[in-house]
């Protein structure tokens, strides 16, 4: 038996929000294109993340391949982490303004779930080579002590 003989009845909206939207908003063009740049912002600085990404994983194999200890590489590797950490922070909250202020039905642009997906694999690897660094710096510190 059927708890609902005529269908599915349609709950009406509520009309209000624990988060209110300002009615001033931008007229719907403008709001798309303002949109469609912070988006290309954000798949810019996810980019350079990426690549920032590549060069940190450079240093550590550089960091393999030395069997003495280097400052100057110590100093570049704290340098880029750094900058990745500073990147990869800024690019987070980029890409959460972006979906916080996109349709009100509470759907998130496919370009912006692909970014955050993209972001957190680069950061997977990031925190990965930050751990790697830390292996590889060790073994090296107690090998120069040893000899």
């Amino acid at each position: 038996m059927c708890s609902a003989p005529y269908g599915r009845k349609k709950r009406p909206r509520s009309a209000g929000s624990i988060f209110p939207i300002s009615k001033g908003a931008p007229a719907e063009p403008e709001r798309r294109e303002s949109t469609e740049a912070a988006v290309d912002d954000s798949r810019m600085t996810v980019q350079e993340f990426n690549t920032l990404v590549a060069l940190y994983r450079e240093q550590v194999i550089s960091v393999g391949e030395i069997s003495v200890d280097c400052p100057s590489l110590r100093a570049q590797m704290h340098q880029t982490r750094s900058k990745g950490c500073s990147m990869a922070r800024a690019a987070h909250q980029d890409l959460a303004i972006i979906s916080g202020s996109g349709p009100e039905d509470g759907e998130i642009h496919p370009e912006i779930c692909r970014l955050f997906i993209q972001l957190q694999c680069c950061l997977e690897m990031f925190i990965t080579e930050m751990l790697k660094s830390m292996c590889l710096l060790g073994v090296l510190q107690l090998h120069r002590k040893s000899t």
